[in-house]
Order: C-alpha cells, then sequence, then structure tokens
C-alpha cells in the first residue's frame, strides 16, 4: 500500500523536523540566557508543545515497527493460540486507545480555543491538534495492524 507507506515516512520527517526545531530553540535559549544574558520568553512553552506532540507522533510509530517495550517474556510463555487471542486484543485495545484521545482531544480543543498561551500567544487548540492528528494517525496504524492479522489467518 504506497500512500500509507508514503504517510508513514511523512510521519517520520514529521518528527525529525519537529525535534530539530525543540533542539534549535533550546540551544537559542542557552545562548540567549548564558552568552546574551537575556532570557527567551517563549522557549520553555514551544518547547513543551512540541515535546507533546512529539510523543503523540512517535508512539504509533514505534507501535508500527513493534518496538514498543513489551511483558514479552510473559507473552511468550502463553500458547500460541492464546497468543493469537491476545494479539487481536492488544490491536483493538490500540485502535480504542487512538479513538479516545481523539475523541477528547476534539473536546478538549473546543474549550481550549478561548485561550492563549502565555509566551507564544497562540491559541491552546493549536496545542491539542497534535493530540488529534497523532490519534488519527495512531488508529490508521491500529487499524492496519488488524488488517494484517485479518489477511495473515485468511490466507489472502
Amino acid at each position: 500500500m504506497k500512500p500509507l507507506r508514503w504517510l508513514d515516512r511523512t510521519i517520520e520527517y514529521w518528527i525529525a523536523l519537529l525535534f530539530i526545531a525543540m533542539v534549535v530553540v533550546g540551544g537559542l535559549q542557552v545562548f540567549n540566557r548564558f552568552i546574551l544574558n537575556q532570557s527567551l520568553s517563549w522557549s520553555e512553552e514551544f518547547q513543551k508543545y512540541v515535546h507533546i506532540w512529539l510523543i503523540f507522533f512517535t508512539i504509533p510509530v514505534a507501535y508500527r515497527k513493534g518496538s514498543h517495550i513489551g511483558m514479552r517474556v510473559l507473552f511468550d510463555r502463553f500458547p500460541a493460540k492464546i497468543k493469537f487471542y491476545l494479539e487481536w486484543i492488544f490491536d483493538l485495545m490500540w485502535l480504542f486507545l487512538g479513538g479516545a484521545i481523539v475523541f477528547y482531544a476534539l473536546r478538549i480543543m473546543q474549550v481550549a480555543a478561548r485561550q492563549e498561551s502565555a509566551g507564544l500567544g497562540i491559541p491552546m487548540s493549536y496545542v491539542y491538534v497534535g493530540l488529534v492528528a497523532g490519534g488519527i494517525y495512531w488508529m490508521i496504524v491500529a487499524t492496519r495492524q488488524i488488517i494484517g492479522r485479518i489477511t495473515f489467518t485468511t490466507g489472502e
């Protein structure tokens, strides 16, 4: 599925760009504080919000790649049939969690639209857009995992 690979690659580039922005702003803050003896009023808030976005985009990437820390020691002791059902349950839980994040982040955005961040002066709803976008990507990844299990099980 080429469009999904394109989406995965785009998300990974976005994560890299966010991380670079966070490091650059952090470096600017250190430079301004210790060399110019002036603090940037917005840098801490910027880094905090970018960190939130990073988390909600990297969790589904790690899930897609199977890189999440898991209880494999316990899981590997189960018989194959139980493992099969547990993997289905885990994927459904990931899908549900992604949906819950989107649902509640959208509700929070309605309230946050009337609030402004202190340092950056942006509507707080902008901060929560990352949760919504990350949650949607999370659901796409979980759906792909479930479809992959269906096609693997049916042999298609």
